[in-house]
């Protein structure tokens, strides 16, 4: 799971889609894990020699005044409830990297997608031999973003923030579900690119509904700490998932089960998210 985090998350380039599977294949996934230590080292060269750090403003606060600002957000009762609610979608998107990569090693039988990939680049004269593996879940995800993520903010930019939340997060909740149909390749696919332009659809306007609710000379403050979604997200998400799997799937033999549950948490999290925006959203948003 770590291996294909580091090597196919968001983070990662389309040069993976190539790079990894011929490394591992060719060598093993010891080389992977040297490959990506030599590619993360290699981006220090341009951080030391070509990036210019821009001047900063003086800090003119103590450390005491820093502390008291983060325990007046943590104990901030609405700011957490919002960060709790919210990191239910999280907890869906870090299956991408646990029990979504589980069940295609498992389930999924790529036959169908690495013909009509091979017979592509065959009909331009290149027998490549690719084949589809669980490196490419999070490439699609991250490709799809890559590809996707300017045109789909610019539809969404002048949209309400909570309403967009909320259609992003019942994209990702539906692009999950697809995922119980059933084991063909091309749902899985399809599950994922619903899941990933959800994604990106939500967590833009998340930041901005941040800067909406906090006080008006605290908002610099309060989107320092809106990162929380993502560690209780990943913390949750990683126990959850594999504890889920195990019962459903590993016992039961029933994957389909398995994202019924995570799509009823989408659910909750849209719930959670218009329950809060009635009562416990400040009244000036």
């Amino acid at each position: 799971t770590a291996i294909t985090e580091s090597i196919g998350g968001t983070d990662g380039s389309c040069s993976e889609l190539a790079s990894v599977p011929y490394i591992k294949t060719t060598f093993g996934w010891q080389y992977v894990m040297m490959a990506s230590a030599i590619g993360t080292a290699a981006m220090l060269i341009p951080t030391l020699f070509v990036y210019k750090e821009p001047k900063k403003p003086e800090n003119t606060k103590t450390i005491g005044e820093v502390l008291k600002g983060a325990v007046m957000v943590l104990t901030d009762g609405r700011f957490i409830g919002l960060i709790v609610i919210y990191s239910g979608f999280w907890i869906l998107y870090f299956q991408m990297f646990d029990s979504v990569l589980w069940y295609v090693q498992k389930y999924v039988d790529a036959t169908s997608v690495n013909n009509f990939v091979n017979s592509i680049f065959g009909a331009v004269g290149i027998d490549l031999n690719w084949k589809f593996d669980i490196e490419h879940v999070t490439v699609i995800n991250a490709g799809i973003i890559i590809l996707l993520q300017i045109v789909v903010s610019n539809i969404v930019k002048h949209t309400k923030a909570l309403p967009t939340m909320i259609a992003g997060i019942a994209m990702g909740t539906i692009g999950m579900a697809i995922l119980a149909i059933n084991t063909n390749i091309w749902v899985f696919i399809i599950g994922i690119v619903i899941f990933s332009i959800g994604e990106m659809t939500a967590h833009p306007k998340f930041i901005s509904y941040v800067g909406l609710i906090a006080p008006e000379d605290k908002k610099a403050l309060y989107l320092g700490y809106a990162f929380l979604y993502g560690v209780l997200g990943s913390f949750i998400g990683g126990i959850l998932g594999a504890n889920l799997y195990v019962h459903f799937v590993d016992n039961l033999n029933q994957p389909s089960t398995l994202w019924i549950i995570f799509s009823m948490i989408g659910v909750v999290t849209i719930i959670g998210l218009v329950l809060y925006n009635k009562f416990l959203a400040p009244k000036k948003y």
